[in-house]
């Protein structure tokens, strides 16, 4: 196998394990943003609760 085609193929590998990376990378940061939403909601509904209270 010439070595051009090996030196092509380090490339793509390398290229599919950061493309790997940086999908991993955005749907755990897309779970956190989700758990963030879901904790300021609730703070949002206790401040309510509160305000209501009096």
């Amino acid at each position: 196998m010439p070595e051009w085609v090996l030196q092509l193929l380090g490339y793509a590998g390398g290229a599919i394990a950061v493309y790997a990376g940086i999908r991993a990378d955005l749907a755990r940061l897309g779970a956190e943003v989700k758990n963030a939403a879901v904790a300021a909601n609730k703070a949002h509904d206790r401040i309510d609760q509160l305000i209501a209270r009096g």
